[in-house]
């Protein structure tokens, strides 16, 4: 049994015909690439945005929270309403301090849209006061703003698109 020198099994055909291999493929590019690369770039530049800080009690004393992290709590604590996708969520602010919140949504047709909105208003009011401590004045169902956005024959957690 004799073995290639440095592990290289290939005689000098073989090699050649991997390298053009390997050519031709790192010259391949897709001809969607753009497409998919704008739709990227588009992602990474709203995922990576910087966001404004709002006030926060701790039992320590104030403390920052930013925004983006409180759109993520929001949007994960609806996820589980079937009906509905959460398309967009403002946080409104005074300044420093959360007043409130838009909800924007796009709901399945036939879907109580009064129930929902109550159920989501309820939602953001508890999951605001556990994130940022007692505000003053309160964020209140009151100061939640429901939006219906899009309404879909399907489910509308397949069928919106960013």
């Amino acid at each position: 049994m004799t073995s290639e020198p440095d592990g290289d099994l290939l005689d000098p055909e073989g090699r050649a015909m991997l390298r053009s291999a390997a050519s031709a493929l790192s010259t391949h590019v897709d001809e969607r690439w753009v497409e998919v690369a704008d739709a990227l770039v588009s992602r990474a530049l709203t995922t990576s945005r910087p966001s404004p800080p709002v006030r926060a009690s701790a039992t320590s004393g104030p403390v920052l929270v930013t925004e983006q992290v409180l759109v993520s709590h929001l949007r994960a604590s609806m996820d589980p309403f079937p009906e509905c996708e959460t398309v967009a969520i403002t946080i409104e602010t005074d300044g420093d301090s959360c007043t409130g919140a838009v909800i924007a949504l796009a709901v399945r047709f036939g879907t109580e849209l009064i129930p929902l909105a109550d159920r989501v208003r309820a939602v953001v009011e508890d999951q605001l006061g556990q994130l940022l401590g007692p505000v003053v004045p309160p964020v209140t169902v009151s100061s939640v703003h429901v939006h219906v956005d899009d309404v879909t024959r399907g489910d509308p957690k397949l069928d919106v698109h960013d």
